[in-house]
């Protein structure tokens, strides 16, 4: 590859380029899970199977910027749109400049009929949010917020109410009085610890009249694909909670480059009353904390205990950039 040099990668060169890639996220200093291709690939599987393409910024033989996408229905989004809670462009310090070559990279690539770029679940700081006008036309607009948890003090508790972690140490004492474990379910039984997840968060929705994420079919295989290879490189961040010799708690995260993103859980329903929520979700806080991690990330909802728990709302974006509209204007330009 010469210095900085743009390359479009097709369906089939984005699972040879792993190692790349996770070297790439290796770098960034706030890396999400979901840009990790532990998370992306199963995705581009399950998702987008044979669609999804990438636009690639390559340093000699180092991999500088990547943005992976897909088109579908005339549009072009990133991969991981729906399921995923942040956007997934990876840029290395100081390649943030790129950001417009690679979007047009994409754009040309793209299947006749492509009328619009939507980008969704952007930071505010990212370089497709950044970049101006003439370089990337399109308007900028507020979309969901996460609710992040800043992480300091004992157990990573600092902005925590009393109340609440008082709360957390009751339900852990509790359960424990009653013989339950709370720990984190071993790498080698990621597979075994997915099919928890999936019983019991149906489990805990059905109870309430409602199926439920994973009562789709998309998320499930997804999720059984992802699991294990978020176990293999260190990212899975799953606890359970264990009474009798069964699984009847669990809390599905991810560890990012300085948070770890709470994602999923379930619980059995007859057991509401242990708190096993209270329990799991302070339990992975202070497991959050005790990596050195800065913050706990809640994800997207305004689910009232995130806050409970210290969680400040912290927007994304959105960016549509109308694909026909521009090439109209630089015809008659």
């Amino acid at each position: 590859m010469n210095a900085h040099e743009i390359a479009l990668i097709g369906p089939d060169g984005l699972p040879p380029l792993r190692s790349h890639w996770e070297e790439l996220w290796s770098e960034v200093a706030d890396a999400s899970p979901f840009q990790s291709p532990a998370w992306l690939l199963p995705w581009a599987e399950v998702y987008a199977p044979g669609r999804c393409i990438a636009a690639a910024l390559w340093r000699g033989q180092r991999l500088a910027a990547l943005v992976p996408a897909f088109a579908w229905n005339g549009e072009l989004l990133l991969a991981g749109t729906g399921p995923s809670d942040h956007a997934s462009a990876l840029f290395a310090p100081g390649t943030e400049y790129a950001a417009p070559a690679l979007l047009r990279a994409l754009t040309k690539s793209a299947a006749e009929g492509l009328a619009r770029i939507d980008l969704q679940q952007l930071p505010k700081d990212s370089p497709f949010a950044k970049a101006g006008p003439d370089d990337m036309a399109g308007g900028m607009e507020r979309s969901d917020s996460s609710v992040v948890l800043a992480l300091d003090g004992d157990s990573g508790m600092a902005n925590v109410s009393n109340r609440t972690r008082s709360n957390w140490r009751y339900s852990v004492r509790r359960l424990q009085r009653k013989g339950a474990t709370i720990d984190l379910v071993p790498d080698e039984q990621a597979a075994a610890g997915q099919a928890d997840l999936e019983r019991l968060h149906s489990m805990r929705w059905q109870a309430e009249g409602e199926e439920g994420v994973l009562s789709n079919s998309l998320a499930r295989r997804h999720l059984c694909r992802a699991v294990p290879q978020l176990a293999a490189v260190g990212l899975l961040r799953m606890h359970r909670v264990r009474l009798d010799g069964q699984t009847v708690g669990i809390l599905f995260a991810m560890r990012g480059a300085k948070s770890t993103c709470y994602y999923l859980s379930g619980f059995d329903p007859a057991l509401a009353k242990l708190s096993l929520g209270t329990a799991l979700v302070g339990t992975a806080i202070a497991r959050a904390a005790a990596e050195g991690c800065a913050e706990f990330d809640f994800l997207r909802g305004q689910e009232g205990y995130k806050n409970r728990w210290g969680g400040k709302d912290r927007p994304t974006f959105r960016r549509v950039i109308n694909v026909l509209a521009q090439a109209r204007a630089a015809a008659f330009a």
